[in-house]
């Protein structure tokens, strides 16, 4: 047995005894054929395809799959080593070449919450591959934020190392709109120390501020002008606010004085107020910042002052007394003297007397 390289001519020699003789023999040798093979590419994703190419020989038997032709495409779902036999129609010869497979990335995505309020965000969340694009918007990353006005559905594309890319997975945000809250006050203006009726509307629940009061119709008692603030909520949890100011016009404080204090029955006092823009006095319902009153008996006067805002003060009141008249009495006695003598003036009914002529 004999495996020459090349076509060789062999010679044999047979012996008989002492005599011999030889004849030759020539074996060609045909070339094998110089096999290449490639695949293009040589690396694709699982449901992929490629090109396997070989040259060299005339036929080409592929394997696995006993494919022929120089190029086949084939679509292995593994990493796959394909043989590639080539003739040149007497020998042939044999060459590999590796298909690489990788798989494609299985993509799950969440959203947390599910379910959002107009304005707030949610995080989309995804795993199984190496990048990630969400849409819409072009967002990439494992983990994004967003805040989308309306309910919308995400998908998101996963790609591997390899630069396989998943399935496309969708996750449902849904988007609730905020409630339109209103807000009144009944009255928008009051005196320090009233009280108002704040009242909400467009929504289900209510908290007003300051004061953390709940309900849809509250009443307040501020001292001072006061911006309020309501926060209603809807059914499904969303929120909205408005403001209502009330302004608090402050109380006039009023001050009263008469003078004199003390008159007699007859005589006029004059009483005066401050403090306010208009005043009311009683008894008598009279009007004005100073009044002259003439009381025949001691009195007590009250005032209330309005401010321009329309608010009244707490009731002021003043004691003018008013003393009584006397009643006067004289004598002389004698009645009748002559001249030279004297006589002897007496008053009562009073308490000092002043005679004239002569100021005694």
């Amino acid at each position: 047995v004999v495996t020459p390289t090349s076509t060789t001519i062999y010679t044999v020699t047979g012996r008989t005894g002492s005599c011999s003789n030889t004849a030759t023999v020539s074996l060609t040798v045909n070339s094998s054929p110089t096999i290449t093979a490639s695949a293009s590419p040589t690396l694709i994703c699982n449901g992929g395809s490629s090109t396997l190419t070989a040259t060299g020989g005339t036929t080409y038997t592929w394997n696995p799959g006993a494919l022929t032709g120089s190029t086949t495409v084939v679509s292995p779902t593994i990493t796959t080593t394909y043989t590639v036999i080539g003739s040149n129609g007497s020998c042939t010869n044999t060459k590999t070449v590796t298909l690489q497979v990788s798989p494609i990335p299985s993509v799950t995505a969440i959203s947390s919450p599910t379910a959002i309020c107009a304005g707030a965000s949610a995080t989309l969340t995804t795993s199984g591959a190496s990048t990630y694009t969400w849409n819409p918007g072009a967002l990439t990353g494992a983990t994004i934020a967003v805040t989308p006005t309306a309910t919308t559905v995400y998908s998101v594309v996963g790609t591997s190392t390899a630069g396989c890319t998943s399935a496309t997975r969708t996750v449902n945000l849904v988007v609730n709109s905020n409630p339109t809250v209103t807000a009144v006050s009944n009255p928008t203006t009051l005196c320090s120390g009233n009280t108002a009726t704040l009242t909400g509307s467009g929504a289900s629940t209510y908290t007003w501020n300051p004061g953390a009061l709940s309900g849809s119709t509250v009443a307040v008692t501020p001292t001072t002008t006061t911006i309020y603030t309501v926060v209603g909520t809807s059914t499904l949890g969303c929120t909205n606010t408005k403001t209502v100011t009330l302004t608090v016009n402050s109380i006039p404080s009023v001050t009263a004085t008469s003078n004199p204090t003390i008159i007699c029955a007859g005589s006029s006092a004059t009483l005066t107020g401050s403090g306010a823009s208009t005043y009311t006095w009683n008894p008598g319902a009279l009007s004005g910042t100073t009044i002259a009153v003439t009381p025949t008996a001691t009195t007590i006067y009250s005032v209330v002052g309005t401010s321009t805002a329309g608010c009244t003060s707490p009731t002021r009141t003043l004691n003018l007394t008013v003393t009584p008249i006397p009643t006067v009495s004289a004598v002389s006695s004698p009645t009748a003297i002559c001249a030279g003598s004297s006589a002897t003036l007496t008053g009562s009914g009073a308490t000092s007397y002043t005679w004239n002529p002569g100021a005694l």
